[in-house]
């Protein structure tokens, strides 16, 4: 068997900053909801686990193809997401849904138009 000699004062800072490492991760863990995705030639759909808060303690922000999730001060729980998405989103014909928990969102893609125009050949 061998045995490495080790400085206490070292081991004890060294056990200290991995236990509040871990304590930080495991945090960081619970803080991040759980999220799906899928997408197909129209629309983006994404679903986030979100217990413990209502529809009127979260928020939905989208800026071209940004989408920021939060809740707000007054909820029991804290959760926090950003995504940036390929391309743009019509936030007018986008929508967002709670139910049980699961935050669902439908993000229609603005897709780019077609600018050319065809000319007469004579």
């Amino acid at each position: 068997m061998f045995f490495a000699p080790i400085a206490p004062v070292n081991y004890r800072n060294n056990a200290h900053m991995g236990v509040e490492r871990f304590l930080k991760e495991l945090a960081r863990a619970h803080q991040s909801p759980t999220t799906e995705f899928e997408q197909d030639e129209q629309q983006y759909k994404l679903r986030m686990d979100v217990p413990g808060v209502t529809r009127e303690q979260i928020s939905v922000w989208i800026e071209e193809q940004v989408v920021k999730i939060n809740t707000l001060a007054d909820a029991p729980r804290a959760y926090q997401a950003l995504f940036e998405l390929p391309l743009p989103i019509d936030a007018a014909a986008s929508s967002a849904k709670l139910e049980h928990g699961v935050l669902s969102l439908i993000l229609v893609k603005k897709l780019p138009e077609n600018k050319a125009h065809a000319v007469m050949v004579q």
